[in-house]
């Protein structure tokens, strides 16, 4: 999801124009893919001018790329406030709240972004799409609890439902006395037909289960095999494990890879998998596996989990630290050098295992 957002973020048209001073500054570091230099420029701006909208919206747009979601919402807010009509900040208010789960927020603001560009094609199909999320969630039975909220299509989901927050329960357990991380907010988990969850997440094919803010997983016929409904329902809830803990900077196959380590039951298919696979470079997995088809998408979770449990290992109970350090910003290669481990060795590990020589 980050990884997606932050595209957003820099594809969108950025109003630095005719700026001058922090508030240029802060613009040009957001195109830069420079969170923490642009929050600095946008704080300085806004000393000196509260009241300058362009900065709160760059100031949102910041605190997004960092992770700090709440702070996001409020620039972005703020920034409307004194200016209506700053389609821009509409536009990413929008993608922050649907990131968010607020559906209703996101759609009116890019209604109002589209008021500001009323012949976009994608703003009004993005629009479309949102409304019939809604429509259809809006038919979907809601179960609240503490920690997770499950939204299902009624009675005859009842037992999967049932299901999919028992195995939520014992995740959060697990998975937080190893990683020491339990999200702090109600996580919510969306179960769909095979149909919906295609149509909403619009996803590869190949795909069991989404996290985007929220966890999608199709369930049509899911207790004819429940452990792989187990399996999918925990890779994803570590995936929003990870997004409390580090919400930027972990690589792909350091997410996905985690999320199949910690998945139940035999990892037997990995050797299995890699042993006849042409090998994936690592760095070529730092990005969505979204582009990749069935058969390389297996070889990049196999080597994923494989990269991952090397890392767990070796870093043992400081890999909850060490993660942390990459969700702030730093690199995979400079985080293991403060705990003394060379990356090198963990490549030759990983390629040793992996059976990548």
């Amino acid at each position: 999801m980050r990884v997606i957002l932050l595209s957003l973020a820099l594809a969108a048209p950025s109003p630095q124009a005719g700026l001058q001073g922090p508030s240029r500054t802060g613009w040009e570091a957001i195109q830069n893919g420079e969170p923490e230099k642009a929050a600095s420029a946008f704080r300085e701006a806004l000393s000196a001018n509260p009241r300058d909208a362009l900065s709160q919206a760059g100031a949102g747009v910041a605190a997004h790329l960092l992770g700090r979601e709440d702070e996001a919402l409020r620039s972005l807010k703020k920034a409307l406030e004194l200016n209506p009509d700053l389609s821009y900040a509409s536009y990413m208010l929008g993608q922050v709240a649907y990131a968010q789960g607020d559906l209703d927020l996101a759609i009116r603001s890019l209604e109002r972004a589209l008021k500001a560009s009323p012949g976009s094609r994608t703003l009004a199909a993005q629009i479309e799409q949102w409304k019939k999320e809604a429509a259809l969630h809006d038919t979907f039975v809601q179960r609240p609890g503490a920690r997770f909220t499950i939204l299902f299509e009624g009675p005859a989901q009842k037992a999967v439902a049932d299901r999919v927050n028992a195995v939520l329960e014992q995740a959060y357990v697990r998975i937080g006395r190893t990683l020491n991380e339990y999200p702090p907010e109600t996580i919510t988990a969306i179960l769909y037909t095979k149909q919906q969850f295609r149509d909403i997440t619009r996803s590869p094919s190949w795909a069991a289960g989404v996290y985007d803010g929220r966890i999608r997983i199709p369930v049509q016929g899911a207790l004819r095999d429940p452990g792989e409904l187990d399996r999918v329902v925990t890779h994803e809830y570590v995936h929003a494990v990870l997004h409390s803990l580090a919400p930027r900077g972990v690589p792909t196959w350091l997410n996905e890879g985690l999320a199949t380590y910690f998945e139940p039951g035999d990892h037997a298919w990995l050797t299995q998998r890699l042993r006849t696979a042409n090998p994936i470079p690592l760095r070529m997995l730092e990005e969505s596996f979204d582009r990749l088809d069935g058969e390389d998408a297996l070889v990049a979770y196999a080597e994923s989990c494989v990269a991952a449990r090397v890392l767990v290992e070796r870093l043992g109970p400081s890999f909850p630290t060490f993660l942390q350090y990459v969700g702030n910003g730093t690199s995979v290669d400079q985080a293991l050098l403060l705990f003394n481990i060379s990356p090198d060795d963990i490549q030759r590990e990983w390629s040793r295992r992996a059976g990548t020589k």
